[in-house]
């Protein structure tokens, strides 16, 4: 009956323990956590990145999934990439609901990123926007192909997300990703790549850092870029598979280097 007794009471504290930790506010996490408190800090920094790197404008966002709580992630509030401050940084869970009372007006299409990452464990940074160089290859049917090493993410192709085909019982949507059947659509579409294509949208990438992504995001878009002009040229040689494999090990192993300019960059600009 001790034993029992024993027991029971362990299980009610650890209840209680894991309640308690879950309530804790963001900017609590933060001061408990080096590693939250240094996820955030480059949350807060890539979101002026993509903007000063032209990957985002006045809409699209970038979020971490949390470091000491795989089942929560972390995202601005709504607000332009641009103005992001560490006091905008909310906390969802994976069915995008937002965490701890916050009641401010959170990103419509937080479900993107709750999406990809109930279905994607690897996952833990994704960027959303709408990048012009990237939206005809989502139109046209055209696959967007590694055609240099710096792309070699894209490995056999981007997918493209076709909303239509997970809308009910309207296919007819506002092109938005709004809602939890949407995201995993997304997600489904994206299956074990890094980028998708959100057809007549923009696009999302994936990375298991926030200065992976935020390459994986530049790099995309140069990419698009180059492609789009060597098709005006002729038939552009793409990235074998091979190719693509062993250029995305060695590249990848540098992106601390564009990182640290692109922080330079926008630390400049601000003073």
């Amino acid at each position: 009956m001790k034993n029992t007794v024993a027991k029971v009471t362990i299980c009610l504290i650890g209840l209680l323990m894991a309640f308690e930790i879950h309530a804790l506010t963001v900017q609590e996490q933060v001061e408990a956590s080096p590693a939250v408190k240094e996820a955030i800090e480059e949350l807060v920094i890539a979101n002026h990145i993509l903007y000063d790197q032209g990957a985002v404008d006045g809409y699209g966002h970038i979020s971490v999934r949390n470091p000491i709580n795989s089942n929560t992630f972390f995202l601005a509030r709504s607000v332009a990439p641009s103005m992001v401050k560490t006091d905008d940084i909310m906390e969802f869970d994976l069915n995008g609901n937002a965490l701890n009372g916050d009641m401010r007006v959170p990103y419509g299409e937080r479900f993107i990123h709750s999406g990809i990452y109930k279905l994607r464990p690897d996952v833990n940074s994704v960027v959303h926007g709408h990048a012009a160089q990237i939206l005809p290859f989502g139109l046209t049917g055209t696959p967007l192909k590694p055609v240099y090493h710096m792309s070699a993410f894209l490995n056999e192709g981007a997918p493209v997300f076709e909303i239509r085909k997970y809308a009910v019982p309207d296919p007819n949507t506002d092109m938005f990703v709004s809602n939890v059947a949407l995201g995993q659509g997304l997600a489904e579409s994206l299956d074990g790549n890094n980028f998708v294509i959100l057809r007549g949208h923009g696009y999302a990438a994936t990375a298991d850092s926030i200065r992976k992504v935020v390459f994986r995001s530049i790099y995309a878009i140069q990419n698009a870029m180059i492609q789009t002009e060597a098709m005006k040229m002729g038939s552009p040689i793409y990235l074998s598979k091979e190719e693509s494999r062993k250029s995305q090990i060695t590249i990848e192993k540098t992106i601390n280097r564009p990182w640290e300019l692109w922080v330079q960059q926008v630390q400049k600009s601000s003073h």
